[in-house]
């Protein structure tokens, strides 16, 4: 476990340091969920890199004919790898606040020529309103709208701010503008609980398997009580949660077993 951290963390700080000097390569990627397909940027090209556990876990999910979200798309990876799994007869919706990362979504959505996929250029979060989307400008795709996420990102030296638009998943399917899921993959930095709040009656109807990124810190207090309150929130509404790093159920009493940017399977 300690070792895949270290692992991780290598290749995230390799990926920021050379990506601008491959971040208008186009190049077919070699391995992992995204094998035989197109991208523009980032290290999809080096072939020795291997799949995280939540790639592996995701690959051995059967998604044909479904409708998935990708909640926090960033430049669309992993919307790629839902559009390929769904197949001609299922749909997945792509929503990403960043102007910036929904331009690369669509670029790399067409250099594959994928036709199966709605990219949203907006935040999910409990009700319809404009934000502050924070990220840092060397690292775009860890922005958030979470007030304590801002502040945490705004102190920073090369922080950038864009206003967003919001909205909830209940408001969206209501007004018939996304059709309803059947799984809904969640990454927003520290608003995950608000992307589910948002979409409590969509839970309560269809009940979508959820794969959440927790961004979970043992010493930070807001962090410990905002992963409380997802698994409270869950559990109230009749899920089983598995940790995907582990492969243990979780509950209240296990919180402490995650770490930061893991990941929650919802069933």
């Amino acid at each position: 476990m300690i070792w895949e951290r270290v692992y991780d963390l290598i290749k995230f700080q390799l990926n920021i340091m050379i990506s601008r000097y491959f971040e208008n390569q186009v190049y077919t990627v070699r391995y992992g969920l995204l094998k035989g397909l197109k991208r523009k940027g980032g290290l999809g090209f080096i072939p020795s890199i291997k799949m995280t556990k939540e790639e592996r876990f995701l690959a051995n999910i059967e998604f044909k004919g479904q409708t998935v979200y990708d909640v926090g798309a960033f430049i669309g990876l992993f919307t790629m790898f839902f559009a390929c799994a769904v197949g001609e007869n299922g749909k997945v919706i792509a929503f990403e606040p960043n102007p910036s990362l929904c331009i690369r979504i669509k670029e790399n959505l067409l250099l594959n020529n994928f036709h199966n996929v709605k990219v949203m250029q907006l935040a999910l979060g409990r009700e319809k309103k404009r934000e502050i989307l924070a990220f840092p400008s060397t690292i775009p795709g860890v922005g958030s709208i979470e007030e304590h996420e801002k502040i945490r990102i705004l102190k920073q030296r090369r922080a950038t701010t864009v206003e967003v638009e919001v909205d909830t998943i209940d408001n969206l399917i209501a007004a018939k503008k996304i059709p309803k899921p059947n799984f809904i993959k969640i990454d927003v930095q520290g608003a995950e609980l608000d992307v589910l709040i948002g979409a409590r009656n969509t839970i309560k109807t269809c009940k979508p398997k959820l794969l959440i990124e927790v961004h979970y810190i043992p010493y930070v207090n807001w962090k410990i009580k905002n992963l409380q309150r997802i698994i409270d929130f869950l559990m109230e509404n009749g899920y089983s949660l598995y940790h995907i790093e582990s492969g243990k159920k979780i509950n209240s009493e296990t919180v402490h077993t995650i770490e930061a940017d893991e990941h929650l399977y919802c069933v």
